[in-house]
């Protein structure tokens, strides 16, 4: 029985906080499930400095105005917390194979049709972004690219709008900037209490399956049957299969919110449910973007976000 408590909301940064996630995983297209794990390197950010207002970067030799960007500004996003965009709001990414100290890029030729760097401009315009950590390194092409924090920065050719984070996790080497040029997801704070995050990622070579705030894949049982009472998986079955909570708040992104619902366990916690399935997180997944829960025992199978074999999906 849904829940009359379960309350769905729009995803946004003030509802909860910022929530840790990845977008993306960028796996090779023809691997199976089990080859899709990617450990996500970790780091220690650096403080975010936090100023206010607009101010001009004049200091700073001009570059090619082509694909340069007009300004940068602090975007809040509900997944990543504070992010850095450009003035019309398109995220800024970095690459892990940069270096900081001295700052290089290491992506050019087809990389950089991919990820077009950030040409840097003496007139752009700051807004909630710290004029000392802006800088500039020159590019083979004689073009100046932006620096955020020592790391160069870079469009992602996949994202059509403002707000897009596609990028996010391609490659395990991508990540939306901070900004204070620190990776977004390092610096993002937990999701606020009482709120349950779900969020469509890209998984290869399922497509889109459905996550939690940490971008863990989510599962469903098939034991379960759509829309029941309550689930058939208990006990150390939930030890193995950790059912998500249906929180009051439930935030989603890039899922139909009419398709999210709850029902009470026989414990009497209230467990998610997305297209009528109950959903499960798998204890065998120990980073984002794994999958190794797929398959399982023939009747575990990873969620696409309306709750329907991500499997079926493939190709379509």
């Amino acid at each position: 029985m849904a829940s009359a408590r379960v309350r769905h909301i729009l995803a946004t940064a003030a509802a909860v906080g910022a929530v840790l996630a990845t977008a993306a995983c960028g796996a090779s297209p023809t691997a199976t499930p089990a080859a899709n794990q990617r450990q996500l390197q970790q780091q220690q950010p650096p403080t975010v400095a936090a100023p206010t207002g607009t101010v001009p970067v004049d200091d700073a030799p001009a570059g090619n105005a082509a694909g340069s960007a007009a300004g940068l500004k602090a975007t809040e996003s509900a997944t990543l917390g504070t992010i850095l965009t450009d003035a019309e709001g398109k995220t800024l990414y970095r690459f892990d194979k940069d270096t900081p100290k001295p700052p290089k890029s290491n992506c050019v030729d087809a990389c950089a049709k991919a990820w077009p760097p950030v040409v840097f401009s003496d007139n752009m315009t700051l807004e909630g972004v710290d004029k000392a950590m802006v800088g500039s390194i020159d590019r083979p092409d004689g073009t100046k690219q932006l620096t955020v924090g020592n790391w160069p920065m870079y469009y992602y050719e996949k994202d059509a709008k403002a707000g897009d984070t596609t990028g996010e996790a391609v490659g395990g080497t991508w990540w939306v900037s901070a900004v204070n040029g620190a990776r977004a997801k390092d610096v993002g704070k937990a999701a606020a209490p009482g709120t349950t995050v779900l969020k469509a990622m890209d998984v290869k070579p399922f497509g889109k399956v459905l996550a939690d705030a940490k971008g863990f894949t989510l599962y469903r049982f098939e034991k379960d049957g759509v829309n029941p009472k309550t689930s058939t998986c208990n006990g150390e079955c939930a030890k193995l299969w950790p059912p998500v909570k249906a929180e009051d708040n439930i935030v989603a992104e890039g899922i139909d919110k009419s398709l999210i619902g709850s029902v009470t366990r026989d414990d009497g916690t209230k467990q998610l449910t997305v297209g009528g399935w109950l959903v499960y997180n798998y204890a065998k997944d120990t980073a984002p973007c794994q999958s190794n829960g797929e398959g399982v025992g023939g009747t575990w199978f990873v969620s696409a976000p309306d709750g329907k074999k991500a499997k079926d999906k493939i190709g379509k």
